[in-house]
Protein backbone atom coordinates (compact mmCIF):
# COMPACT_ATOMS: atom_id res chain seq x y z
CA UNK A 1 0.00 0.00 0.00
CA UNK A 2 1.63 3.39 -0.90
CA UNK A 3 1.45 6.16 1.39
CA UNK A 4 -1.05 8.28 -0.51
CA UNK A 5 -3.53 5.65 -0.46
CA UNK A 6 -2.81 5.18 3.29
CA UNK A 7 -4.02 8.50 3.92
CA UNK A 8 -6.73 8.04 1.68
CA UNK A 9 -7.54 5.45 3.98
CA UNK A 10 -10.07 5.18 7.46
CA UNK A 11 -7.80 4.60 10.08
CA UNK A 12 -10.09 1.87 10.93
CA UNK A 13 -10.27 0.18 7.49
CA UNK A 14 -6.28 0.65 7.20
CA UNK A 15 -5.60 -1.77 10.71
CA UNK A 16 -7.91 -3.89 8.92
CA UNK A 17 -5.68 -4.17 5.60
CA UNK A 18 -2.93 -4.28 7.90
CA UNK A 19 -4.09 -7.56 9.15
CA UNK A 20 -5.81 -9.37 6.32
CA UNK A 21 -4.12 -7.47 3.27
CA UNK A 22 -5.20 -4.53 0.98
CA UNK A 23 -7.22 -7.30 -1.13
CA UNK A 24 -9.25 -8.54 1.65
CA UNK A 25 -10.54 -5.53 3.38
CA UNK A 26 -12.84 -2.96 1.84
CA UNK A 27 -15.44 -0.60 2.79
CA UNK A 28 -16.69 -0.09 -0.88
CA UNK A 29 -20.44 0.25 -1.33
CA UNK A 30 -20.83 -2.14 -3.71
CA UNK A 31 -19.32 -4.71 -2.08
CA UNK A 32 -20.90 -4.19 1.38
CA UNK A 33 -23.92 -4.32 -0.50
CA UNK A 34 -23.14 -7.82 -1.57
CA UNK A 35 -23.80 -8.64 1.86
CA UNK A 36 -26.28 -7.04 2.99
CA UNK A 37 -29.44 -9.19 2.20
CA UNK A 38 -30.72 -12.99 1.65
CA UNK A 39 -33.64 -14.22 0.03
CA UNK A 40 -35.56 -13.97 3.49
CA UNK A 41 -38.17 -11.14 4.71
CA UNK A 42 -35.24 -8.98 6.76
CA UNK A 43 -34.92 -5.86 5.70
CA UNK A 44 -30.79 -5.81 4.41
CA UNK A 45 -28.69 -3.70 6.28
CA UNK A 46 -24.96 -3.02 5.10
CA UNK A 47 -22.17 -3.71 6.83
CA UNK A 48 -19.42 -0.99 7.53
CA UNK A 49 -16.20 -2.83 6.48
CA UNK A 50 -15.78 -6.66 4.63
CA UNK A 51 -13.27 -8.30 5.78
CA UNK A 52 -11.80 -12.13 4.41
CA UNK A 53 -9.38 -14.21 6.58
CA UNK A 54 -7.47 -17.00 5.53
CA UNK A 55 -5.96 -17.50 8.74
CA UNK A 56 -6.56 -18.30 12.44
CA UNK A 57 -4.51 -16.07 13.24
CA UNK A 58 -5.65 -13.14 11.20
CA UNK A 59 -9.08 -13.77 12.44
CA UNK A 60 -7.48 -13.55 16.04
CA UNK A 61 -6.13 -10.40 15.46
CA UNK A 62 -9.36 -8.74 13.83
CA UNK A 63 -11.80 -9.85 16.93
CA UNK A 64 -8.98 -8.47 18.64
CA UNK A 65 -9.08 -4.88 17.37
CA UNK A 66 -12.73 -5.22 17.19
CA UNK A 67 -13.17 -5.95 20.62
CA UNK A 68 -10.94 -2.83 21.48
CA UNK A 69 -13.08 -0.70 19.34
CA UNK A 70 -16.04 -2.30 20.49
CA UNK A 71 -17.32 -2.48 16.53
CA UNK A 72 -19.58 -5.30 15.81
CA UNK A 73 -18.30 -8.76 14.16
CA UNK A 74 -20.61 -10.90 12.06
CA UNK A 75 -19.27 -14.00 10.97
CA UNK A 76 -20.16 -15.32 7.39
CA UNK A 77 -19.23 -18.22 5.08
CA UNK A 78 -21.58 -18.86 2.31
CA UNK A 79 -24.28 -17.05 3.06
CA UNK A 80 -26.76 -19.35 1.90
CA UNK A 81 -29.01 -19.08 5.18
CA UNK A 82 -32.51 -17.32 4.78
CA UNK A 83 -33.04 -17.01 8.18
CA UNK A 84 -31.49 -12.84 7.83
CA UNK A 85 -28.53 -14.89 10.05
CA UNK A 86 -25.74 -13.12 8.52
CA UNK A 87 -27.41 -9.28 7.99
CA UNK A 88 -25.81 -7.04 10.01
CA UNK A 89 -28.03 -5.71 12.49
CA UNK A 90 -25.90 -2.88 14.16
CA UNK A 91 -22.83 -2.66 10.74
CA UNK A 92 -19.86 -3.06 11.75
CA UNK A 93 -17.54 -5.88 10.05
CA UNK A 94 -18.18 -8.30 8.12
CA UNK A 95 -15.93 -11.35 8.53
CA UNK A 96 -16.10 -13.46 5.34
CA UNK A 97 -14.10 -17.11 5.80
CA UNK A 98 -15.01 -18.46 2.85
CA UNK A 99 -10.95 -18.57 2.08
CA UNK A 100 -10.71 -20.46 4.74
CA UNK A 101 -11.39 -23.88 3.06
CA UNK A 102 -9.05 -26.74 3.65
CA UNK A 103 -9.93 -30.31 4.44
CA UNK A 104 -7.39 -30.68 7.11
CA UNK A 105 -7.78 -34.81 7.62
CA UNK A 106 -9.94 -37.82 6.82
CA UNK A 107 -9.57 -40.41 9.35
CA UNK A 108 -11.33 -43.32 7.49
CA UNK A 109 -10.46 -45.34 10.99
CA UNK A 110 -12.15 -43.07 13.35
CA UNK A 111 -14.88 -41.97 10.56
CA UNK A 112 -13.87 -38.25 11.19
CA UNK A 113 -13.25 -35.56 9.32
CA UNK A 114 -11.76 -31.82 10.27
CA UNK A 115 -12.33 -28.95 8.63
CA UNK A 116 -12.10 -25.22 8.34
CA UNK A 117 -14.95 -22.77 7.98
CA UNK A 118 -15.38 -22.47 4.29
CA UNK A 119 -15.46 -26.12 3.54
CA UNK A 120 -18.58 -26.14 1.01
CA UNK A 121 -21.08 -29.45 0.94
CA UNK A 122 -19.75 -30.29 -2.44
CA UNK A 123 -16.23 -29.63 -1.33
CA UNK A 124 -16.36 -32.57 1.60
CA UNK A 125 -18.71 -34.90 -0.90
CA UNK A 126 -15.96 -34.88 -3.58
CA UNK A 127 -13.13 -36.03 -0.72
CA UNK A 128 -15.41 -38.51 0.62
CA UNK A 129 -16.61 -40.42 -1.99
CA UNK A 130 -13.47 -42.10 -3.53
CA UNK A 131 -13.05 -42.81 0.06
CA UNK A 132 -16.77 -44.83 0.33
CA UNK A 133 -17.63 -42.08 3.08
CA UNK A 134 -20.91 -39.94 3.38
CA UNK A 135 -22.51 -37.33 5.54
CA UNK A 136 -25.57 -36.28 5.86
CA UNK A 137 -26.42 -33.47 3.22
CA UNK A 138 -28.74 -31.13 3.14
CA UNK A 139 -31.77 -30.43 0.55
CA UNK A 140 -29.22 -27.05 0.09
CA UNK A 141 -26.94 -25.47 -2.24
CA UNK A 142 -24.00 -27.83 -2.40
CA UNK A 143 -22.14 -24.19 -2.17
CA UNK A 144 -23.07 -23.67 1.24
CA UNK A 145 -20.58 -24.31 4.29
CA UNK A 146 -20.97 -27.97 5.95
CA UNK A 147 -19.56 -26.20 9.95
CA UNK A 148 -22.01 -23.44 9.71
CA UNK A 149 -24.65 -25.89 9.02
CA UNK A 150 -23.19 -28.00 11.48
CA UNK A 151 -23.39 -25.33 14.39
CA UNK A 152 -26.53 -23.60 13.32
CA UNK A 153 -28.22 -27.69 14.05
CA UNK A 154 -28.75 -28.05 10.46
CA UNK A 155 -30.97 -31.06 8.68
CA UNK A 156 -29.72 -33.20 6.76
CA UNK A 157 -30.36 -36.75 4.30
CA UNK A 158 -29.33 -39.19 7.18
CA UNK A 159 -31.30 -37.27 10.23
CA UNK A 160 -33.56 -40.27 11.05
CA UNK A 161 -30.41 -42.27 11.57
CA UNK A 162 -27.94 -40.19 13.59
CA UNK A 163 -29.96 -36.85 13.85
CA UNK A 164 -28.93 -33.42 13.48
CA UNK A 165 -25.88 -32.51 11.74
CA UNK A 166 -24.82 -30.71 15.55
CA UNK A 167 -24.77 -34.40 16.59
CA UNK A 168 -22.42 -35.42 14.75
CA UNK A 169 -19.93 -32.67 15.98
CA UNK A 170 -16.80 -34.15 17.64
CA UNK A 171 -14.46 -31.52 18.16
CA UNK A 172 -14.18 -28.25 17.81
CA UNK A 173 -11.73 -25.33 17.65
CA UNK A 174 -12.92 -21.53 18.44
CA UNK A 175 -11.90 -17.88 18.59
CA UNK A 176 -13.52 -15.69 21.26
CA UNK A 177 -14.70 -12.10 20.95
CA UNK A 178 -11.83 -11.21 22.94
CA UNK A 179 -9.27 -12.90 20.28
CA UNK A 180 -8.43 -15.90 22.82
CA UNK A 181 -8.07 -19.49 20.95
CA UNK A 182 -9.63 -21.89 22.50
CA UNK A 183 -10.57 -25.64 21.66
CA UNK A 184 -13.61 -27.85 22.95
CA UNK A 185 -13.67 -32.24 22.81
CA UNK A 186 -10.75 -34.46 22.32
CA UNK A 187 -8.59 -31.98 20.48
CA UNK A 188 -8.62 -29.77 23.44
CA UNK A 189 -6.80 -32.50 25.06
CA UNK A 190 -4.48 -33.86 22.35
CA UNK A 191 -4.26 -31.69 19.60
CA UNK A 192 -4.49 -33.96 16.84
CA UNK A 193 -7.42 -36.25 18.98
CA UNK A 194 -11.08 -34.63 16.83
CA UNK A 195 -13.08 -38.08 17.81
CA UNK A 196 -15.15 -37.28 20.55
CA UNK A 197 -16.50 -34.28 22.09
CA UNK A 198 -17.34 -37.06 25.01
CA UNK A 199 -17.14 -37.67 28.45
CA UNK A 200 -15.97 -34.13 28.57
CA UNK A 201 -18.48 -31.32 30.03
CA UNK A 202 -19.88 -30.26 26.29
CA UNK A 203 -18.29 -27.23 26.22
CA UNK A 204 -19.29 -27.13 22.40
CA UNK A 205 -22.66 -26.27 23.12
CA UNK A 206 -21.63 -22.81 24.17
CA UNK A 207 -20.93 -22.34 20.30
CA UNK A 208 -24.02 -24.30 18.52
CA UNK A 209 -27.03 -22.73 18.22
CA UNK A 210 -25.91 -19.22 19.29
CA UNK A 211 -26.25 -17.92 15.38
CA UNK A 212 -22.81 -16.71 15.96
CA UNK A 213 -22.87 -14.54 18.55
CA UNK A 214 -20.32 -16.25 21.13
CA UNK A 215 -17.14 -17.04 18.48
CA UNK A 216 -16.03 -18.08 15.50
CA UNK A 217 -15.70 -21.95 14.84
CA UNK A 218 -12.09 -22.27 12.99
CA UNK A 219 -11.81 -25.80 12.93
CA UNK A 220 -14.04 -28.03 12.77
CA UNK A 221 -14.35 -32.17 13.76
CA UNK A 222 -17.10 -34.32 12.78
CA UNK A 223 -18.09 -37.99 11.97
CA UNK A 224 -18.00 -39.28 8.37
CA UNK A 225 -19.99 -42.45 7.70
CA UNK A 226 -19.28 -45.90 5.46
CA UNK A 227 -21.58 -45.40 2.40
CA UNK A 228 -23.74 -48.49 1.55
CA UNK A 229 -23.77 -49.15 -1.73
CA UNK A 230 -28.12 -49.97 -2.47
CA UNK A 231 -30.11 -47.54 -2.06
CA UNK A 232 -33.63 -48.29 -1.99
CA UNK A 233 -37.01 -45.75 -1.51
CA UNK A 234 -39.94 -46.10 -0.56
CA UNK A 235 -42.34 -43.84 -1.84
CA UNK A 236 -46.23 -43.60 -0.41
CA UNK A 237 -48.56 -40.69 -0.89
CA UNK A 238 -51.96 -40.09 1.62
CA UNK A 239 -54.49 -37.03 1.84
CA UNK A 240 -54.53 -36.08 5.89
CA UNK A 241 -51.80 -35.29 8.10
CA UNK A 242 -52.88 -37.73 10.44
CA UNK A 243 -52.52 -40.46 8.41
CA UNK A 244 -48.76 -39.79 6.95
CA UNK A 245 -47.75 -39.05 10.59
CA UNK A 246 -49.39 -42.55 11.51
CA UNK A 247 -47.18 -44.19 8.76
CA UNK A 248 -44.31 -42.35 9.46
CA UNK A 249 -44.17 -42.78 13.11
CA UNK A 250 -45.00 -46.73 12.50
CA UNK A 251 -41.96 -46.77 10.06
CA UNK A 252 -39.55 -45.00 12.30
CA UNK A 253 -39.57 -47.11 15.32
CA UNK A 254 -38.29 -49.80 13.24
CA UNK A 255 -34.89 -47.71 12.69
CA UNK A 256 -34.46 -48.73 9.21
CA UNK A 257 -34.32 -45.38 7.64
CA UNK A 258 -31.50 -42.68 6.89
CA UNK A 259 -34.71 -39.95 5.98
CA UNK A 260 -38.28 -40.58 6.47
CA UNK A 261 -39.71 -37.12 4.84
CA UNK A 262 -43.15 -36.22 3.38
CA UNK A 263 -44.00 -33.44 1.76
CA UNK A 264 -47.30 -31.07 0.87
CA UNK A 265 -48.67 -31.10 -2.46
CA UNK A 266 -47.55 -27.35 -2.81
CA UNK A 267 -44.03 -28.27 -1.89
CA UNK A 268 -43.78 -31.11 -4.00
CA UNK A 269 -44.23 -28.26 -6.93
CA UNK A 270 -41.05 -26.93 -8.01
CA UNK A 271 -41.35 -24.10 -7.92
CA UNK A 272 -43.88 -24.01 -5.43
CA UNK A 273 -46.89 -22.31 -6.78
CA UNK A 274 -46.75 -18.04 -6.01
CA UNK A 275 -49.48 -16.73 -4.85
CA UNK A 276 -51.81 -19.80 -3.89
CA UNK A 277 -53.52 -22.30 -6.38
CA UNK A 278 -55.82 -24.56 -5.06
CA UNK A 279 -54.53 -28.43 -5.07
CA UNK A 280 -56.33 -30.70 -7.69
CA UNK A 281 -59.12 -32.34 -5.91
CA UNK A 282 -57.41 -35.97 -7.37
CA UNK A 283 -54.11 -34.93 -6.04
CA UNK A 284 -53.18 -36.61 -2.80
CA UNK A 285 -52.49 -33.78 -0.06
CA UNK A 286 -49.29 -35.44 1.18
CA UNK A 287 -46.10 -37.27 -0.54
CA UNK A 288 -43.53 -39.27 1.45
CA UNK A 289 -40.26 -40.43 0.75
CA UNK A 290 -37.84 -42.54 3.12
CA UNK A 291 -34.21 -43.53 1.86
CA UNK A 292 -32.59 -46.74 2.81
CA UNK A 293 -29.16 -48.05 2.24
CA UNK A 294 -27.64 -51.65 2.55
CA UNK A 295 -24.39 -53.59 2.15
CA UNK A 296 -26.53 -56.46 0.56
CA UNK A 297 -30.05 -57.56 -1.28
CA UNK A 298 -30.65 -59.64 1.42
CA UNK A 299 -30.40 -56.76 4.14
CA UNK A 300 -32.42 -55.07 1.44
CA UNK A 301 -35.04 -57.38 1.32
CA UNK A 302 -35.47 -57.10 5.19
CA UNK A 303 -36.18 -53.89 4.54
CA UNK A 304 -38.38 -54.25 2.16
CA UNK A 305 -40.55 -56.65 4.15
CA UNK A 306 -40.33 -54.22 7.25
CA UNK A 307 -41.77 -51.36 5.23
CA UNK A 308 -44.09 -53.50 3.08
CA UNK A 309 -45.68 -54.76 7.04
CA UNK A 310 -46.26 -51.09 7.79
CA UNK A 311 -47.80 -50.19 4.69
CA UNK A 312 -50.17 -53.11 5.37
CA UNK A 313 -51.43 -52.51 9.17
CA UNK A 314 -51.86 -48.64 7.93
CA UNK A 315 -54.16 -49.89 5.56
CA UNK A 316 -55.94 -51.98 7.43
CA UNK A 317 -56.18 -49.26 10.28
CA UNK A 318 -58.66 -47.49 7.10
CA UNK A 319 -55.78 -45.03 6.19
CA UNK A 320 -55.81 -43.33 2.77
CA UNK A 321 -51.80 -44.32 2.60
CA UNK A 322 -51.18 -45.70 -1.31
CA UNK A 323 -48.04 -46.71 -3.10
CA UNK A 324 -46.92 -44.34 -5.25
CA UNK A 325 -44.57 -43.86 -7.97
CA UNK A 326 -42.24 -41.12 -7.16
CA UNK A 327 -40.72 -38.91 -10.54
CA UNK A 328 -37.32 -40.22 -10.91
CA UNK A 329 -35.46 -36.68 -11.20
CA UNK A 330 -37.38 -35.88 -7.72
CA UNK A 331 -35.99 -38.84 -6.00
CA UNK A 332 -32.53 -38.25 -7.42
CA UNK A 333 -32.80 -34.57 -6.45
CA UNK A 334 -34.10 -35.30 -2.94
CA UNK A 335 -31.71 -38.36 -1.65
CA UNK A 336 -28.59 -38.14 -3.57
CA UNK A 337 -26.82 -34.71 -2.28
CA UNK A 338 -25.53 -32.11 -2.62
CA UNK A 339 -27.93 -32.11 -5.30
CA UNK A 340 -28.28 -29.16 -7.84
CA UNK A 341 -32.09 -30.79 -8.91
CA UNK A 342 -33.75 -29.04 -5.65
CA UNK A 343 -30.70 -28.31 -3.50
CA UNK A 344 -30.59 -24.86 -4.74
CA UNK A 345 -33.12 -23.08 -2.55
CA UNK A 346 -33.53 -20.59 -5.86
CA UNK A 347 -35.40 -23.13 -7.07
CA UNK A 348 -38.15 -23.11 -4.86
CA UNK A 349 -39.18 -19.17 -5.24
CA UNK A 350 -38.98 -19.10 -8.96
CA UNK A 351 -42.24 -18.15 -8.98
CA UNK A 352 -42.01 -15.75 -5.95
CA UNK A 353 -39.87 -13.27 -6.98
CA UNK A 354 -36.64 -13.96 -5.31
CA UNK A 355 -37.74 -14.34 -1.57
CA UNK A 356 -38.69 -17.30 0.34
CA UNK A 357 -38.46 -17.99 4.62
CA UNK A 358 -39.82 -20.86 6.93
CA UNK A 359 -41.33 -21.01 9.59
CA UNK A 360 -40.99 -23.81 12.02
CA UNK A 361 -39.14 -26.45 12.78
CA UNK A 362 -38.98 -28.82 15.42
CA UNK A 363 -42.13 -29.58 16.15
CA UNK A 364 -43.27 -33.10 18.53
CA UNK A 365 -44.49 -35.41 15.74
CA UNK A 366 -47.68 -35.92 17.32
CA UNK A 367 -48.56 -31.83 16.96
CA UNK A 368 -47.98 -31.88 13.30
CA UNK A 369 -51.57 -32.50 12.55
CA UNK A 370 -53.40 -29.61 14.34
CA UNK A 371 -50.40 -27.44 13.77
CA UNK A 372 -50.62 -28.24 9.53
CA UNK A 373 -54.16 -27.20 9.82
CA UNK A 374 -53.81 -24.08 11.52
CA UNK A 375 -50.75 -22.93 9.40
CA UNK A 376 -52.75 -23.81 6.14
CA UNK A 377 -55.68 -21.64 7.41
CA UNK A 378 -53.41 -18.84 8.19
CA UNK A 379 -51.32 -18.57 4.75
CA UNK A 380 -53.96 -19.69 2.32
CA UNK A 381 -55.65 -16.49 4.00
CA UNK A 382 -52.24 -14.31 3.40
CA UNK A 383 -52.99 -15.94 -0.18
CA UNK A 384 -49.45 -17.87 0.37
CA UNK A 385 -49.17 -21.68 -0.46
CA UNK A 386 -48.94 -24.25 2.46
CA UNK A 387 -45.64 -26.19 1.64
CA UNK A 388 -44.66 -27.81 4.31
CA UNK A 389 -42.15 -30.48 4.63
CA UNK A 390 -42.64 -33.10 7.63
CA UNK A 391 -39.57 -35.40 8.89
CA UNK A 392 -38.50 -37.95 11.91
CA UNK A 393 -35.43 -37.31 12.98
CA UNK A 394 -33.56 -39.90 15.72
CA UNK A 395 -35.94 -42.74 15.29
CA UNK A 396 -39.40 -41.35 16.88
CA UNK A 397 -37.96 -39.03 19.14
CA UNK A 398 -38.52 -35.89 17.42
CA UNK A 399 -39.62 -34.31 14.74
CA UNK A 400 -39.09 -31.32 11.78
CA UNK A 401 -42.40 -29.63 10.88
CA UNK A 402 -41.22 -26.87 8.00
CA UNK A 403 -43.09 -24.11 5.85
CA UNK A 404 -41.17 -22.94 2.91
CA UNK A 405 -42.81 -19.64 1.93
CA UNK A 406 -41.78 -17.80 -1.67
CA UNK A 407 -42.78 -14.46 -1.80
CA UNK A 408 -42.17 -11.40 -4.27
CA UNK A 409 -39.06 -9.68 -2.16
CA UNK A 410 -39.11 -6.82 -5.13
CA UNK A 411 -42.47 -5.31 -3.89
CA UNK A 412 -42.78 -4.45 0.29
CA UNK A 413 -46.28 -5.00 0.50
CA UNK A 414 -45.70 -8.96 -0.41
CA UNK A 415 -42.81 -9.38 1.53
CA UNK A 416 -44.51 -7.98 4.71
CA UNK A 417 -47.52 -9.54 3.68
CA UNK A 418 -45.38 -12.81 4.03
CA UNK A 419 -43.54 -11.78 7.15
CA UNK A 420 -46.95 -11.28 8.73
CA UNK A 421 -48.12 -14.78 7.87
CA UNK A 422 -44.91 -16.31 8.62
CA UNK A 423 -44.73 -14.85 12.30
CA UNK A 424 -48.37 -15.87 12.49
CA UNK A 425 -47.45 -19.30 12.02
CA UNK A 426 -44.58 -19.33 14.19
CA UNK A 427 -46.46 -18.57 17.42
CA UNK A 428 -48.77 -21.57 16.59
CA UNK A 429 -45.93 -23.63 16.51
CA UNK A 430 -44.64 -22.72 19.37
CA UNK A 431 -48.04 -22.62 21.26
CA UNK A 432 -47.66 -26.59 20.45
CA UNK A 433 -43.69 -26.95 21.97
CA UNK A 434 -42.46 -26.15 18.66
CA UNK A 435 -38.74 -24.42 18.02
CA UNK A 436 -37.49 -22.83 15.44
CA UNK A 437 -34.27 -23.39 14.06
CA UNK A 438 -31.88 -20.72 12.55
CA UNK A 439 -34.53 -18.19 13.39
CA UNK A 440 -34.17 -14.50 12.32
CA UNK A 441 -34.51 -11.73 15.09
CA UNK A 442 -38.47 -11.31 14.79
CA UNK A 443 -38.54 -15.42 15.94
CA UNK A 444 -35.98 -14.51 18.62
CA UNK A 445 -38.43 -12.30 20.26
CA UNK A 446 -41.52 -14.78 19.87
CA UNK A 447 -39.52 -17.45 21.63
CA UNK A 448 -38.76 -14.98 24.20
CA UNK A 449 -41.68 -14.24 24.90
CA UNK A 450 -42.49 -17.48 25.95
CA UNK A 451 -38.84 -18.52 27.79
CA UNK A 452 -38.26 -19.50 31.36
CA UNK A 453 -36.95 -16.03 32.73
CA UNK A 454 -33.70 -18.60 34.54
CA UNK A 455 -33.19 -19.70 30.56
CA UNK A 456 -32.89 -16.09 29.58
CA UNK A 457 -31.21 -15.13 32.64
CA UNK A 458 -28.49 -18.00 32.00
CA UNK A 459 -28.21 -16.93 27.79
CA UNK A 460 -27.19 -13.34 28.91
CA UNK A 461 -24.86 -14.72 31.44
CA UNK A 462 -23.34 -16.65 29.06
CA UNK A 463 -23.15 -14.02 26.43
CA UNK A 464 -21.71 -11.49 28.25
CA UNK A 465 -19.00 -13.71 29.61
CA UNK A 466 -17.50 -14.68 26.49
CA UNK A 467 -18.88 -11.50 24.36
CA UNK A 468 -18.40 -8.35 27.63
CA UNK A 469 -18.82 -5.87 25.06
CA UNK A 470 -21.22 -7.33 22.94
CA UNK A 471 -19.32 -7.52 19.81
CA UNK A 472 -20.90 -10.80 18.89
CA UNK A 473 -23.29 -10.86 15.55
CA UNK A 474 -24.97 -8.46 18.25
CA UNK A 475 -29.22 -8.12 18.07
CA UNK A 476 -29.73 -11.66 16.76
CA UNK A 477 -30.87 -13.51 19.76
CA UNK A 478 -33.75 -10.71 20.42
CA UNK A 479 -32.29 -9.39 23.55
Amino acid sequence: MDTATAKKMDPFLAELAGIVGPSNASDAKHIRYAYSYDLSFVQPKLPDYVVMAETVEQVQEVLRLANREKIPVVPYTAGTNIGGLTIPERGGILLDLKKMNKIIDIDVADGVAVIEPGVSHAQLAAALGPLGLRFGWPVGPPSASVSSCCISHGIGGMNARYGLQSQEITSMEVVLPTGELVRAGSCAIQKDAWHSVLPLPQLDGLFKGWLGTTGVVTKLGINVHPAPPILKIFTVSCNTTQDMYAYMFNLSNYEICDDITAVSWWLSQVPIPYPYIPKPADAAEWNSYATTFSWSEKERDARVEIWEKVVAEEQKKGSSLAVTHYPEEALRGRTQLPSQVVGSTKNYCKMGGAGISWPGTFTPAKKWAPVYTRWKEILIGHKLSPSVRMSMYRGVHYGMLRAMIPFNKQNPAETENARRAIVECLRVDLDEGGIPYKPPVDFAKEINLRADPGYLMLLKRVKQMLDPNDIMNPGKLGF
